[in-house]
């Protein structure tokens, strides 16, 4: 059970990767660098936030329910700073 636990934080990571790295390249071709380098800083802190909340659990649901969760009270958080920096990431995937 803990593999397929794994394999759904990963696989939502993943997406959030992907999602990553094409907004990275086209902030990089646009010639910023600051954005993609701030939003690379927010994944990873999500990134471990949610392993870190996804290790309590023992089931997939755990894992998917936390990113759920994550994502859920990020976009409850207000867009002034200094929650605008909790928000980066998901300011910039929507």
């Amino acid at each position: 059970m803990n593999a397929m636990k794994n394999l759904a934080h990963y696989v939502v990571l993943a997406v959030l990767a992907i999602a990553g790295v094409l907004f990275s390249l086209k902030i990089l071709f646009a010639g910023a660098f600051v954005p993609a380098l701030f939003f690379w800083a927010w994944f990873a802190g999500y990134a471990a936030l949610t392993s870190f909340i996804t290790s309590n659990f023992k089931s997939p649901l755990g894992a998917l329910a936390t990113h759920g969760v994550v994502l859920l009270v990020l976009s409850m958080l207000p867009r002034f700073a200094p929650f605008s920096a909790l928000r980066l990431g998901l300011d910039v995937l929507i």
